[in-house]
Parts: C-alpha cells; structure tokens; sequence
C-alpha cells in the first residue's frame, strides 16, 4: 500500500492553442475621427462658455472651456479664455498659470501672447506682486511692436 501511493499519475499534455491569425485576408476597419474633435463643435463650446461668462456664470463657463479643451488641448484661445473666467472669478494664480500654458501654445501668435501676458500682469498685480506685473508688461509690449 505505501509503494502504490508514490507512484506517479501519467503525464497529460496541454492542448496547443493557436494564437496565430490565419486569416486570409488582413483586417480593414475603418477608423473614424471623434464626432467632438470636429472644429466646429469646439467653436460652440467656446461661444457658450463665452455667453454664460457674460451672462455672470463663471463656473459654468469654465466647465465648458475645460472639455473644449480636452478636445484641443494646444489650443491657445482656449486656454486664454479660461484664464479669464479664473481671473474674473478672482482665482488670480490659477489665472496666470493658465495664460503662461496659452503662451506654450501661441508661439506663432503675438497677439494672444499679449493679451496672456496683459492678463498675467492683472493676476500678479491682484497678488501683491507689482515687480512681476511689471515684468508682464514690459513682456507684452515686446508683442504689441511686432
């Protein structure tokens, strides 16, 4: 009885799967492009959020903006105009902060590297921070000669 509970069960071998896509023909699926990533969607995002801003709505607006910007995100107008919806809801560092990520965008737009760097000026002046406003304009008004 002890010898025939050592002695081992026969070896079973583990089927073979095939991983391999025999297939004839490779796959043509179509990619299509996002129905949201469409310019124009983004361009009525940011009229709305520009109205609700008008209409004393601030977080609504910013809401908006920050999914128009999930959909564009190097857009520098879009980041400019959430910075002000910061500004005017007095969220001043959050603001600038913002208008310098717009500025990472605009390389090739002088004017909305003005109007950030206006902007900045206003946010670092509500901060206490006259030396840094000071700087912010002089940077503006390199933009404004061009």
């Amino acid at each position: 009885m002890l010898i025939s509970s050592c002695t081992t069960m026969p070896k079973q071998k583990a089927p073979v799967i095939d991983i391999v896509d025999r297939s004839p023909a490779p796959s043509t699926r179509v990619i299509k492009p996002r129905a949201d990533s469409d310019p124009l969607v983004v361009a009525g995002l940011q009229k709305n959020a520009t109205e609700l801003s008008r209409k004393g709505e601030p977080a609504k607006a910013a809401s908006i903006l920050e999914r128009a910007i999930r959909i564009q995100p190097r857009n520098p107008r879009l980041w400019h105009e959430l910075a002000q919806v910061r500004y005017s809801q007095q969220r001043y560092q959050q603001a600038e902060s913002l208008a310098l990520r717009s500025n990472q965008y605009a390389l090739r737009n002088p004017d909305i590297q003005r109007m950030n760097w206006l902007l900045i000026a206003r946010a670092r002046q509500k901060q206490g921070n006259s030396r840094g406003a000071a700087n912010a304009r002089r940077q503006a008004q390199k933009f404004a000669d061009r």
